[in-house]
């Protein structure tokens, strides 16, 4: 799934940022209960691993910066 290394690398953050974004698309879409609580689980760990790694999530849509 992916190299190990002493700590995350940049892109790897930009990527994960991204996909945290997209999970806004789903907002909009109709999910069984389980699925949107195990939807927001996905998406409050990989927002985490941004967070643990000193960064915060840039929500601004007009930003083309993850952070």
């Amino acid at each position: 799934m992916s190299n190990l290394s002493n700590k995350t690398e940049y892109k790897a953050l930009t990527l994960i940022a991204q996909i945290v974004k997209d999970f806004e698309k789903l907002h909009y879409l109709e999910m069984t209960k389980e699925d949107d609580g195990d939807a927001k689980k996905a998406r409050n760990l990989l927002e985490c691993i941004v967070e643990s790694n000193g960064y915060k999530i840039n929500y601004n849509k007009k930003s083309n910066q993850p952070f």
